[in-house]
């Protein structure tokens, strides 16, 4: 599907994405300060939650997501949302200042956050196509 719909439908989606990154992003670091990355991890927990349930809803028979809103919510908005390379980037830095132990909980609280939580989301998923 490399036609203008679905192009559309990414970009647009990746838009949207990127602004409620940066909304998100930005709540938590001025609730919380610069000091420990919380709002990338929230985001990119939340984001593994979401695709979770796009992906299961789109495999699921009674409410299969139709290619084109799975497109626009988990390549464009999901994919403009969460940020594997200011994960990266925050754990190097993390690290780089001395917060080793710092770094490596970011680290692992992300990936294992991200899995599990991607997890929950097709579970959850799985129940509302019931």
């Amino acid at each position: 599907m490399n036609d203008w719909r679905a192009i559309a439908a990414v970009a647009v989606g990746a838009a949207m994405g990127g602004v409620l990154r940066y909304i998100v992003g930005q709540a938590f670091l001025q609730r919380l300060g610069p000091g420990f990355p919380y709002g990338t991890l929230f985001i990119n927990v939340s984001g593994s939650f979401a695709i979770g349930i796009i992906a299961q809803l789109a495999v699921s028979q009674a409410r299969g997501v139709p290619p084109l809103l799975r497109l626009f919510a988990a390549t464009g908005v999901l994919g403009g949302y969460t940020t594997f390379s200011t994960f990266s980037l925050e754990a190097v830095t993390l690290f780089g200042e001395g917060g080793i132990v710092a770094s490596l909980l970011y680290t692992g609280a992300s990936v294992i956050a991200g899995f599990f939580a991607a997890s929950i989301g097709i579970v959850v998923a799985r129940l509302v196509a019931r």
